[in-house]
């Protein structure tokens, strides 16, 4: 992959603030809390159900791979919180409200819709199928969950926080479907703060920027790390999963009360760098 931006390469932000733990919410913080975790069984997901689990939270974690939850819950089994599972397409509507209605039905302090994906491609190139395929699981399924799971956010004023992407209101080159449906999701995240405030109930968005797991093919893993990380993030780093983690742990804690509606990047400053573009081919005429 290539871009015209590949001559400002950003080195990475340094303090002393890389050199601690960023777990700095206190044990227990999150203690006799009920949480839904979408995609928990890696990457991210899982890093934010552990984060749960490890402040005492209970956790159900939704997934369409069992074995990827089995591995979540083993992990677990030590932590001060508790996590259990159920294996589930949250494209199919159906099968998903129910796992969601089951998984909240004593009430719900969180849901965290972090269960997404895409692949690269420009518009152009894009058929209606993947469009569409993209938007159902970034943007239909959250809508499926959020009201699925209103009646047990309800009985316990919880809080909904859903992943975005850095960027989301400027564009980036390759990643348009997946744009458009994020774009959705902080539309309705913000509505929910408005509609669902006299419930108690909170709802933010997390822009992750660039973040490096293990389910990455390896080549876009590589192009990200070389890259993409030092020309397009300001603070030269990519965003370890453990940050987002903390985040997320700190929206449902008693210290985000205040915060709705708002989205947060948690991105080393790329919404405001070159642009997190994806495509080998852009900007046109450039040198392969």
């Amino acid at each position: 992959m290539n871009t015209a931006t590949e001559t400002v390469r950003h080195p990475p932000a340094a303090s002393l603030d890389w050199d601690s733990d960023v777990r700095v919410l206190a044990p227990g913080t999150l203690g006799g809390r009920r949480a839904v975790v979408t995609g928990a069984g890696t990457g991210i997901g899982r890093g934010i159900a552990l984060r749960l689990v490890e402040l005492g939270a209970g956790v159900v974690g939704l997934g369409r791979r069992p074995e990827k939850l089995r591995e979540t819950e083993a992990i677990t089994r030590d932590l001060p919180g508790s996590f259990r599972w159920a294996s589930v397409d949250v494209r199919d509507t159906e099968a998903a409200r129910k796992a969601f209605a089951a998984a909240s039905e004593q009430g719900l302090d969180l849901l965290v819709n972090n269960a997404g994906g895409q692949f690269y491609a420009g518009i152009a190139d894009l058929s209606d199928r993947g469009f569409r395929s993209v938007v159902d699981l970034n943007l239909n399924a959250v809508f499926t969950a959020v009201s699925a799971c209103l009646p047990g956010l309800s009985q316990r004023g919880g809080s909904i926080v859903s992943m975005s992407l850095s960027g989301v209101d400027r564009g980036s080159a390759g990643i348009g479907h997946s744009l458009a449906a994020r774009a959705g999701v902080l539309a309705l995240t913000r509505t929910i703060a408005l509609e669902w405030a006299h419930l108690g109930i909170r709802a933010n968005c997390i822009g992750p920027g660039a973040v490096l797991t293990s389910e990455l093919p390896p080549e876009v893993t590589a192009d990200m790390a070389n890259r993409l990380v030092p020309t397009a993030v300001p603070a030269g780093r990519a965003t370890p999963v453990e940050d987002i983690a903390e985040t997320v742990a700190f929206l449902a804690s008693p210290a985000g009360r205040m915060l709705s509606g708002q989205m947060l990047q948690v991105d080393g400053a790329a919404q405001l760098g070159a642009g997190l573009h994806m495509l080998d081919s852009w900007p046109p005429g450039q040198p392969s």
